[in-house]
């Protein structure tokens, strides 16, 4: 009956580090459209514990259109053993940004067409900034009588994504050249004097520098002493607007 006891020890040594999946690389239109992070987003196992995972940091590498956010978690067992892994997200604008046709504008006058002016587009918009306008060109058709400016302005966000959007300004002379009647001329006794368009001296137009008179017709009340001579003359402008003017010549008895 005589013994003795021995011991055996066993260790248990866990130094295996756990083992991890990291999301899927994601790519978002806007910085705030990058989402918050996610533990639960890492697929994690280990051969002995549940892995517990934390974030560690987010690092952009400061560069634009696109810039690129390395999310990092870390991994780690029971014992210690851990793991990094990394979700790599990618911001990339590649919306235009909108905006509509500014409104079209219809003046009378070369003197009033307004300047260019880039507040006249009024709805632009986009997807992560506030763009930017700009005017790119003005096209004029040139036409004399119905002149039609083109005015077109850029709309660009912060990515270079750009659109362009149109106005239309048309000049359409319709407004008639002014003169007034000369005042009435008295001639005793006679001839009629022939038509001379010289009588009207203050035609003028809104657009045409001058308006053309023109000798229309002469027109008697065929009464003696006296005699009323209508002479009508018309003033016309390049673009055809026109009015009619008259002078009366008074042939009078030439003995008073």
């Amino acid at each position: 009956g005589n013994f003795i006891n021995v011991t055996q020890s066993i260790v248990v040594l866990d130094d295996v580090n756990p083992t991890a999946i990291a999301p899927s690389p994601t790519t978002v239109q806007c910085i705030g459209d990058v989402p918050a992070f996610d533990i639960t987003s890492v697929i994690t196992s280990d051969n002995a514990s549940t892995p517990i995972v934390t974030f560690v940091s987010d690092v952009s590498d400061n560069q634009t259109c696109p810039e690129t956010i390395t999310r990092t978690y870390n991994v780690a067992d029971d014992c210690g053993n851990s793991i990094q892994v990394s979700h790599i997200i990618i911001v990339d604008d590649d919306t235009p940004p909108t905006a509509s046709d500014p409104v079209s504008i219809e003046i009378y006058d070369t003197a009033n067409i307004p300047n260019p002016d880039v507040n006249v587009v009024i709805d632009e918009a986009d997807n992560c900034a506030i763009p930017i306008v700009a005017l790119i060109s003005e096209v004029s058709n040139n036409d004399t009588c119905q002149l039609i400016i083109t005015r077109t302005y850029s709309v660009t966000d912060d990515c270079g994504n750009t659109i362009n959007v149109t106005q239309t300004i048309t000049v359409d002379d319709v407004t008639p050249p002014t003169a007034s009647n000369p005042a009435q001329t008295v001639i005793p006794g006679g001839p009629a004097p022939a038509p001379d368009v010289n009588v009207i001296i203050d035609e003028a137009d809104n657009c045409t520098v001058n308006p053309v008179v023109a000798f229309v017709s002469q027109v008697s009340d065929n009464n003696p002493c006296p005699e009323s001579i209508i002479y009508t003359y018309s003033v016309t402008d390049d673009c055809g607007n026109q009015i009619l003017v008259t002078h009366e010549v008074l042939l009078t008895d030439p003995i008073l």
